[in-house]
Formats: structure tokens, C-alpha cells, sequence
């Protein structure tokens, strides 16, 4: 259908294209009179020249009425439209929403400006454009989509006022399948003709990966999707993608190692990157790396801290044009003191344990340690401890099993440690089964060695239990005789940390709920081997210890820029001001609540006191503060949240995928080098011909200069007959 954007200049075009009409009425060549002998000649001029220059003259008028038509009907902006088009109409009021992509990757720098300035100039342009009548919403979208305001409104000023002194960039990841789904929904009750969706973004291919072809097909087809894309021709990026820990016990005054992989997400590779390492404030170490275009590289660091208590730092890169994945924070506690509870048949059984864990009886000692003989230990509490530590233990009652399993799922370390006094028949069937999934078909029992004695080899020197020697040379590590053992079967649900020289295990490892169990298939007493002593004995045991009151996950835990999440407050904590004060220094009250937690010996509930943090929207060091008895601050728990790097990697979706996971909908892109008004007025009402109006007129303004040039000779030519 072809229409005029300006309409009314077509009057003036009307009374324009008279000029020529008029002109050619009063402005007639006189004819001279002149006397001949004989008109024989000039009448057969007047049947073939005269005809001619009056062709000419009309073909000139013709030419010229449509040049000044041509001229003037371009001001009036022609346009042709489509069906749709037509069918919505020039003047009918309009229902839009604009889904503003306010997800950390349009932090990235451009010659103009930050991506994110320029899609705020886009939804301001679109802004302007509503006229009287219109109604708009405004989203911003990251993962999730933040309506503006609750209902639409006409109010555009308002919005631009938004946009200009409130719109913030966030931290999150994009997600434009949840912004698109919102922005129908809030169109699906519309009465207006005309609906428009803008998605501005910068079109980062990561964040359309939830959206597949037919994902918003069944969507009311009426709507006009319009994808604004504001993305540079091309992005350069670097970014810090993770940071391990690895599977390793950090002490305090003992060296631990940390890796960081960085990703060169450009076109170009990188030479001498800056890495930098900040650990509690302090720069503690440096490197420069190498990458090539679209590769990653992984460094590792060595530090240590003098302390135990709470630590954090980060890795840091040189600038780049997106900064906020050039720094990747982490958090880890070293225990303070690690309060261990032993038991036995007897204090014979714990006498060596409790002097391996604390030789010297000191007041500043990292462990606590309680003994309990089997008669005492019904009565015990375990959410006392962190960890549990059985030996030479005949049995279990059904409640104290219970209750052990309780304390180990909610995170708490259990050590056994086997002797000829357990009961072979119960640690079969309830020890390995229930916490080591072995099922076995007869009971364990003592086996003694038909040469002489077993010894300890095949150590797991990747286990944190082992590391400290992973450097030292196979035959220069500990020979240590057992006179018996207990041969346990092999699951590959168990890891086996150390075997004997028979090949059967020595020492298992099984993770249970939240927690972990260790057991030793030899034991303590003299009598049955040489290990309580020999010098491997003390490390061995504080190790063990350390490991299982470590929370290792945490080394490598990843808590994600708006993640929800719980932390789990000490037993002494009084709960009063508890403050969660976030990276950029803004405090947020807490209130901590009670959770179930483990039951005493005699099934009494003991609760755990825990807090819920639902705001974590910026990456950094997050701490929980609350008020001591003397009235001062003291810091309860600290923990990192870093960006998920799915949105640093700055590949640009093609312009035909976006085609084909919007398939069934009706669209529109607009390129970032596209003029937003005209592109939005096309949609509307059509493409303009103006410029193709303008090109014919000036090709007819030649067209008329040569044949007035033509007719200017015929002219002569007659006269001069």
C-alpha cells in the first residue's frame, strides 16, 4: 500500500505543478508575419518541422510538471507498506515495552561510551517517538526481568528521568527468552493496535542459548518484535574464568597452592598478561602469561598465611575494555581451635590419640580434646564437635548409630580405628554398610600375616591426608609393621587412601551427607603392630584430624553473583545485630533462625543457628558482622561471590540465528549502525521512496535540459527559413 508520511505538503505539490502549465500558456512564441510569393514551401515545413518543436514543447511540459511533483512529493516522504502495515493504520495508538539488557557485559567499553549508555540512548529515542494516547513498559533484564513499573504508563518523561538519574548496570548474566516471555505477557491484554517489543542488547550469543526456533512461536503474531542490537563490530576481552584450591589441607604457616585459568576471549592473542595475586590486602604474588587468540591458560601460586581465622583475596588482571571479569574473589576459614571428641572401651584405648593430638597440654593448643570411655558416652552431645574419634570401640547402641549419622550428614568427621575388641559382626553390617556401602556377606575378622607382618604402601600422595609427601622420594617413605589387619572388601563408592602390601585397603575415605568418614582396618595397640610408635603416627592423626573438620568444598565453593543461600552460625553465637555488610559497604540486617541439627545420645533435638542471604547481586568479599558482649564488632563468617563468566565470552550471535530462534514472530533488526527513528517509521508505515522520487526528478531535470536545448535549435533553424 503506498501512503505519504507527510501528507499535507501534497497540496502545495498540486499548485506547484500549475507553474509549468501556466508559464507554457503565457509565454507562447508569436509568430511573425512575413510575405512570400509562394506558401508552396512553408506549408510542407509547417506538416514536418512544426509538428516536431510541438511534440517537443508538450513532451517539455510533461517533463517538467513531473519534475516540480517529483521534488515536492518527496518532502511529502513517500512510503510503500505491507499488509501489516496497512492493517494497523498511521495514526492508531500504540502499546510498547522496552526490555533494556542491563547485564554486566554491556559494562564493555566502546569509543562512544559504555554499551550501556548507548542502549539507554535507544530507549530514550524510542521514548521520544510515543505520542499522546501511547503507553509503554520498561524492563531491565539481566537473568531476570525487573519491571519498572507495575502497570503501563504515559508518563514518558517520567521514564526518560529513569533512565538518565536511576538505571543502574548490574552484575548478572543476560537472559533475553525471560525478558522476551515477560514483555508478551504484559501485551497479551492490550487493547491498542499497534504493539511494539524493543529488545535492546548487545546480542551476546551465550545469553540466547535458552531460546530455541518455535520458543515464542505461539505468541500473538500482531506484535512487532523490534531486536535492537548495540554491539561493536568486534569486542576484545579477557577474563578470569575459575579459581581452584584444589583437593588440599591449608594450615596456617604452611604453604598451599592456588590455580586461576584466564581466557582470552579476542581476536588477537595477548603477550606479558598481567596476573596478580591479593591475599588478606596485600599483593603476595605476580605473573605474566601468554595467550593465544581464543585460548585459556592456567596459573598456579603459591602462598600462606601465619594465622588461622578467616582469609580472602582475589586474582586481579591488567585493564581491559571490560573490567568487572578482570577480578575473581575467594574466601577460606582455617579453624581455629577443631574440638575432637575420642572414645573408647577405655582411656587405654584414646591414651596415644589424645597425646598425638595435643603432646604438650597448652593453653593456645589448635585442638580441643574430650575423652569418653564406653560407659560415659551415651550421654555425649555431638553437635559439641567437629570430630568424632572411635577407637578400639566394641559397638554402637541404635541410638548413638542414629545419632552419628545425623552428625556426619550435617557435616561433622568420624575417624575409626579398628582393635580386637570390636565387634566384628556390628561394623560389618552397620560401620561398612551404612557408611562405606560395602555389603559384605560374612563378618570381618583379624587376619595375621603368614610372613611375618604387613606394612603400609601405595600411599594416595594427591589426598590431603598425604600431600606433605608428594615430594619425597617412593623409598624414603615410612615402613610401618602390622602384626594383624582386617581385610575389607573394595567398593567404587569408597576411595581407598593407603593400602597394604597385600593390596588390601588400609585406610577408606567416604563422604556421607555433608560430612566425611575415615577408617583404619588396623589397630592402635601395640601388640598388633608398630604405629602408635613410629614418628608417622603424630602427623597421621593431626592430618586426619584437620581433614575432617576442614570444610574442603568450601575451597572450591562458587557462589554466584544472586545466588540465595544459607550460612551456618558457631554454637555460641548470641544472634544479636547481625549485620551482613555487602562489597560496596551497604549493611543489611539479618535475622538468624533456628534449623534442626543433631539429637544427644538420648534423642534430645539440638537446633542449629543459621542465617538465609537473599541479596548478593554484587561480586566481592561479603561479611557478616554482629555485636559482642562489650558492645564493639566482630566478624562472624566471611564469604566471596563472584560474576558467572558465561557472559565474558563476547561472541556475537549471527543475524540469521537470531532469525531462526524467532521464527513464527514477527520482527524486525536493526543494525548498530542503523538510524533508530527511520528504522522504527519503516516498520510502521512502510519503506520511504523520497530518494528514489528525488533520482527520477533529477533524471527527468537532464532529460528536459537536452530536449530544450533541441527544441532551442529547431526554433533557430525555423526562423532562419
Amino acid at each position: 500500500m503506498f501512503n505519504f508520511l507527510n501528507p499535507i505538503i501534497l497540496l502545495a505539490a498540486g499548485v506547484a505543478v500549475l507553474f509549468p502549465l501556466l508559464i507554457h500558456i503565457f509565454n507562447r512564441q508569436k509568430v511573425k508575419k512575413i510575405l512570400f510569393s509562394s506558401l508552396l514551401f512553408l506549408r510542407s515545413l509547417e506538416k514536418t518541422r512544426m509538428r516536431r518543436v510541438k511534440i517537443k514543447e508538450y513532451l517539455l511540459l510533461i517533463i517538467r510538471s513531473l519534475i516540480i511533483l517529483l521534488a515536492v512529493a518527496a518532502f511529502a516522504r513517500p512510503a510503500i507498506k505491507g499488509t501489516f502495515a496497512s492493517r494497523v493504520g498511521a495514526h492508531a495508538k500504540t502499546s510498547s515495552v522496552i526490555l533494556l539488557d542491563n547485564s554486566y557485559s554491556l559494562g564493555y567499553e566502546t569509543k562512544e561510551g559504555p554499551l550501556f549508555k548507548l542502549a539507554i540512548n535507544k530507549a530514550k529515542t524510542i521514548l521520544q517517538q510515543l505520542k499522546e494516547g501511547d503507553e509503554n513498559s520498561l524492563i531491565l533484564f539481566n537473568s531476570q526481568p525487573q519491571l519498572v513499573n507495575p502497570r503501563p504508563t504515559y508518563d514518558f518523561k517520567n521514564q526518560i528521568k529513569f533512565l538518565d538519574e536511576e538505571a543502574k548496570l548490574s552484575a548478572g548474566i543476560t537472559n533475553p527468552g525471560a525478558a522476551l516471555k515477560k514483555g508478551y505477557e504484559i501485551l497479551k491484554d492490550s487493547k491498542n493496535l499497534n504493539q511494539e517489543i524493543y529488545l535492546i542488547t548487545d546480542m551476546e550469543k551465550s545469553g540466547w542459548s535458552s531460546l530455541y526456533p518455535g520458543f515464542l512461536s505461539g505468541e500473538n503474531k500482531k506484535i512487532k518484535l523490534y531486536v535492537v542490537d548495540i554491539s561493536p563490530p568486534a569486542k576484545q576481552n579477557l577474563a578470569i574464568e575459575k579459581i581452584e584450591f584444589g583437593n588440599q589441607l591449608i594450615e596456617s604457616g604452611k604453604p598451599f597452592q592456588l590455580s586461576v585459568q584466564i581466557a582470552n576471549f579476542s581476536s588477537l592473542p595477548v603477550t606479558n598478561l598481567l596476573v596478580g595475586l591479593y591475599l588478606d590486602g596485600k599483593r603476595v604474588g605476580q605473573s605474566d602469561v601468554d595467550i593465544g587468540r581464543g585460548g585459556k591458560s592456567t596459573l598456579k601460586f603459591t602462598s600462606a598465611v601465619e594465622k588461622a581465622g578467616i582469609h580472602t583475596g582475589f586474582f586481579e588482571l591488567t585493564d581491559d575494555d571490560l573490567m568487572i571479569d578482570n577480578r575473581r574473589y575467594f574466601a577460606f576459614r582455617i579453624p581455629e581451635k577443631i574440638i575432637v571428641l575420642l572414645v573408647g572401651e577405655n582411656d587405654g584405648d584414646t591414651r596415644y590419640l589424645n597425646l598425638a593430638l595435643n603432646p604438650s597440654d597448652a593453653s593456645d593448643a589448635t585442638k580441643e580434646i574430650t575423652q569418653v570411655s564406653k560407659g560415659a558416652f551415651p550421654a555425649v552431645d555431638f553437635s559439641q564437635y567437629q570430630v568424632v574419634i572411635f577407637s578400639n570401640l566394641s559397638k554402637l547402641s541404635d541410638v548413638s548409630l542414629a545419632n552419628l549419622e545425623r552428625f556426619v550428614r550435617k557435616g561433622g568427621g568420624v575417624f575409626f580405628l579398628l582393635g580386637n575388641r570390636i565387634d566384628p559382626e556390628f561394623y560389618s553390617k552397620e560401620i561398612l554398610k551404612n557408611f562405606f556401602e560395602l555389603n559384605i556377606g560374612a563378618s570381618m575378622a583379624l587376619t595375621r600375616s603368614a610372613g611375618g607382618f604387613f606394612d603400609l604402601e601405595k600411599f594416595d600422595l594427591s589426598h590431603p591426608i598425604f600431600q606433605v609427601y608428594r615430594n619425597v622420594e617412593k623409598e624414603k617413605l615410612p615402613v610401618i609393621k602390622f602384626f594383624s589387619i582386617f581385610q575389607l572388601p573394595e567398593s567404587e563408592n569408597m576411595r581407598v587412601i593407603a593400602r597394604f602390601n597385600s593390596g588390601k585397603p588400609a585406610l577408606v575415605e567416604k563422604s556421607y551427607g555433608a560430612g566425611k568418614v575415615l577408617l583404619l582396618a588396623a589397630s592402635l595397640e601395640k601388640s598388633e603392630g608398630e604405629l602408635v610408635m613410629h614418628p608417622f603416627f603424630v602427623p597421621l592423626i593431626n592430618r586426619s584430624v584437620e581433614y575432617l573438620a576442614s570444610d574442603l568444598s568450601r575451597l572450591d565453593e562458587e557462589i554466584l553473583v544472586d545466588s540465595r543461600m544459607t550460612r551456618e552460625l558457631p554454637p555460641d553465637f548470641e544472634g544479636k545485630g547481625t549485620e551482613l555488610v555487602d562489597p560496596q559497604m551497604k549493611r543489611t540486617a539479618l535475622q538468624p533462625s533456628f534449623s534442626p541439627g543433631n539429637g544427644s545420645a538420648f534423642g534430645e533435638q539440638t537446633d542449629k543457628l543459621i542465617i538465609r542471604i537473599d541479596d548478593t547481586s554484587w561480586p566481592g568479599i561479603y561479611s557478616i558482622f554482629s555485636r559482642s558482649a562489650s558492645g564493639g564488632e566482630e566478624v562472624v563468617d566471611r564469604f566471596a561471590v563472584n560474576i558467572d563468566p558465561k557472559d565474558s565470552d563476547q561472541e556475537k550471535l549471527d543475524r540469521t540465528e537470531v532469525e531462526k530462534k524467532l521464527e513464527g514472530l514477527s520482527f524486525f533488526y536493526i543494525n548498530p549502525q542503523d538510524d533508530m527513528e527511520k528504522s522504527i517509521l519503516q516498520s510502521r508505515y512502510g519503506r520511504e521512496l523520497w530518494k528514489t522520487f528525488l533520482w527520477i526528478a533529477l533524471g527527468l531535470l537532464i532529460l528536459e535540459m537536452y530536449l530544450s536545448r533541441s527544441r532551442k535549435k529547431d526554433i533557430t533553424t525555423e526562423e532562419k527559413t
